[in-house]
């Protein structure tokens, strides 16, 4: 007979498994979604809670840095979207220039090369038609797709914005809802680490916004002092391939050395020294500020990076690392070595923090709330778990 249960569990584990799985496939796009806003929401709350503090009023902590964010964000689009449009413009005209060059110098004054494709290219008039008849719909159908991928993607950011705003404004309740459904003893090691595993992926975060920021910001003051002819295209370039991890530099430098390597090879090669200078001066200087990476796997980080680039693509490359390290920590804190016990400062705070709770116990002694009393008798019985926790490592 325990034969048979033990058949039944495994049956039961192997089919959740199975449904939990098949789930997160069908829900994949959700899932990312609401865990990029709980990054977000991590990534801002020491911003938020800071001015909490001076403020005394987390509402107005919330406002003001959501509104400093979103203005940000339509403020880039505005000035990056006239920046971008006009080196568009500039592109393609440069493109029709070229291509009318090719067609009239090529035949008699190319190289054989050149001779030989310059009898291959359609006169201008023939390609315009072309892309305008039935055969060329599926281009302009590319151009109008990416344009409402665009549309799409600012859709995306504006709810991932929207639920980080829920949690921030409500952590406390989805915590206590989460630890509500844990035994009470696992609660304490439970907060712990998920405290632990948002801090992380909030520092992550915040340096790779950082760092994309001010390399976008350099790239354009460099490229445009230097006289590169696309300076806010392949300064946007830039700060999104530096996301990709290992290839950034090299994907964020080739179209830049290639496209101005045929304009000045001297402008071409300054560019591309110079992006290489700020893409390295930037994870040297900016990145530890914010984030230690070498404390995770790079292994782990590529096991990830293959598995989303097949399901996602390069949204899933970039994504990679964050759950690579969102991985590694839980790992860490469930098994914890004896390098990774917690500091004496830690222990430290949470000490002050039950003095603290001791007076204010003294406190309200005298008064009449029971329900006051036995919120801060919960709170001490908590700090006193967190603190013996601490002290087993």
């Amino acid at each position: 007979m325990s034969d048979l249960r033990r058949v039944v569990w495994y049956s039961i584990v192997v089919a959740t498994t199975l449904v939990i799985l098949i789930l997160v496939w069908q829900f994949s796009i959700a899932i990312v979604l609401f865990a990029l806003s709980l990054a977000v929401a991590a990534a801002l709350r020491p911003s938020i809670n800071y001015i909490a503090e001076k403020r005394k009023s987390k509402r107005l902590a919330l406002g003001i840095v959501y509104t400093l964010l979103i203005g940000s964000i339509v403020g880039f689009l505005l000035v990056i979207g006239q920046l971008l449009a006009q080196d568009l413009q500039r592109a393609t005209d440069d493109f029709v220039t070229a291509y009318d060059r090719a067609l009239t110098v090529w035949p008699s004054a190319g190289t054989l090369f050149q001779q030989v494709l310059a009898e291959q290219l359609p006169p201008s008039a023939d390609l315009y038609q072309a892309l305008t008849s039935p055969e060329g719909v599926p281009a302009l159908e590319g151009i109008f797709g990416a344009a409402q991928n665009f549309f799409s993607l600012l859709g995306r950011i504006a709810l991932i914005l929207l639920l980080s705003l829920y949690w921030s404004a409500d952590q406390l309740r989805f915590e206590r809802l989460g630890l509500s459904l844990l035994p009470a003893e696992h609660r304490p090691k439970a907060l712990h680490l998920w405290r632990s595993v948002e801090a992380a992926v909030g520092a992550y975060l915040r340096s790779e916004v950082v760092q994309s920021v001010l390399a976008g910001l350099l790239l354009l003051m460099g490229y445009w002092l230097m006289g590169v002819r696309y300076p806010a295209l392949f300064s946007l370039w830039g700060a999104i391939a530096r996301l990709i991890p290992w290839f950034g530099v090299v994907i964020a430098t080739l179209p830049l050395l290639f496209v101005e390597m045929g304009n000045s090879p001297l402008v071409g090669l300054s560019a591309t020294v110079y992006t290489i200078g700020v893409l390295f001066l930037l994870k040297a200087v900016v990145e530890p500020r914010y984030f230690h990476r070498q404390r995770y796997s790079s292994l782990l980080i590529v096991i990830f990076v293959i598995i989303l680039a097949e399901s996602f693509g390069v949204i899933g490359v970039m994504l990679a690392p964050l759950l690579a390290v969102t991985i590694q920590i839980l790992f860490q804190q469930l098994y914890p070595t004896p390098s990774q016990r917690f500091s004496r400062e830690t222990l430290e705070r949470v000490i002050k923090l039950r003095k603290r709770l001791a007076g204010v116990r003294r406190h309200i002694q005298g008064s009449r709330s029971r329900q006051t009393a036995l919120i801060v008798n919960r709170l001490n019985y908590l700090v006193k778990q967190i603190t013996d926790h601490i002290q087993e490592y």
